[in-house]
């Protein structure tokens, strides 16, 4: 039998993305957990490294509290009563709809994930109905969640170790010894994570798809991943130039879509009414928002159904890397 391929996987992934549409609501959700490889943990590296802090996202909850005094937060319970019910309704609603999402997110990926598994078998991808697949990851949960809360532990861990290797670095000087430390820091802690990310990437194909309990499933995947770790980076190296030019497809249309705001800026600047300047700004940003979210959930898919179709493969059959097939026949 044939062995599959790269361009299988990657081909398989984009029919099921592309022509799969009842997916993209679903990769739209999961895309609030990241997408699946080592490109998202290389990019949080990076922003650690460059801005010795913490990954942007945990940049942002960071400079929220920043400014933040407990004594303040305090004098809010010496206001009137209605106000404070107001304050406590308006936090159980931010709760509720923080705890809403992650559970639609954490099923939505194990909905793509499930939906590409049993999509095998022929020649070309068949549809399976999103509803099955959808109330088969209900049933996993628990166990995505888990594994996807160790996944952003992981990478704030190893990212802020890495920005504190760049804040002992520029506090200590240029020096040779500070360097090297940072260098090293570095070199160890993105491809620990990378192994880690990779590893987790397993986990979760073997808790929907084989329905394996956790601490199994995170055995299983690390037997997976010894075995194919050179598979894995190879794959995961592709998707980091394919990301690269999803970024390039995101400039791009960035400036087409602004085009017709530019229009209605023109005739701002020959009548002078300031209405156009405001219907350009929405026009510009409804726009590209529609076009990100939907840019972003179909890469979602994407990478999502080629690394589960990878996980197939390598489990059922085993996978040989194309370095190994080019320099061995």
């Amino acid at each position: 039998m044939k062995e599959p391929t790269y361009r299988e996987a990657l081909t398989h992934g984009w029919h099921l993305a592309w022509h799969h549409k009842s997916l993209w609501v679903f990769g739209l959700f999961a895309a609030f957990l990241g997408q699946m490889g080592i490109f998202e943990y290389l990019a949080q590296s990076m922003v650690g490294a460059s801005r010795m802090g913490s990954p942007s996202s945990f940049v942002f909850v960071k400079n929220m509290f920043e400014g933040f005094r407990w004594s303040d937060f305090a004098a809010l319970f010496h206001t009137s009563s209605d106000k404070i019910v107001w304050l406590v309704w308006l936090i159980i609603i931010f709760i509720a709809m923080a705890l809403l999402l992650t559970f639609v997110a954490v099923v939505s990926q194990g909905t793509i994930v499930h939906n590409t598994a049993k999509s095998l078998g022929g020649l070309r991808p068949k549809f399976v109905d999103v509803d099955k697949s959808w109330h088969e990851s209900r049933i996993h949960f628990w166990r995505l969640f888990v594994l996807n809360l160790f996944k952003k532990i992981i990478t704030l861990l190893f990212v802020t170790f890495i920005a504190w290797g760049m804040w002992n670095a520029s506090f200590y000087g240029s020096s040779v010894g500070s360097l090297l430390l940072f260098i090293a820091i570095f070199l160890l802690a993105t491809i620990i994570g990378m192994v880690l990310s990779l590893w987790l990437i397993y986990a979760v194909g073997y808790v929907v798809v084989e329905e394996k309990k956790l601490i199994e499933a995170c055995r299983l995947a690390w037997r997976l991943f010894t075995r194919h770790w050179l598979v894995s980076l190879e794959i995961g190296f592709i998707f980091i130039i394919l990301n690269v030019f999803l970024a390039l497809l995101i400039l791009g249309g960035m400036y087409i879509l602004f085009l017709p705001s530019l229009f209605l800026w023109t005739l701002l600047a020959l009548t002078g009414n300031a209405v156009f300047y405001v219907l350009g700004v929405l026009m510009g940003f409804v726009l590209f928002s529609l076009y990100l979210m939907l840019l972003g959930s179909i890469f979602v898919i994407f990478s999502t159904s080629t690394w589960t179709y990878l996980f197939v493969k390598m489990h059922k059959k085993g996978l040989k890397s194309h370095l190994v097939r080019l320099f061995h026949g």
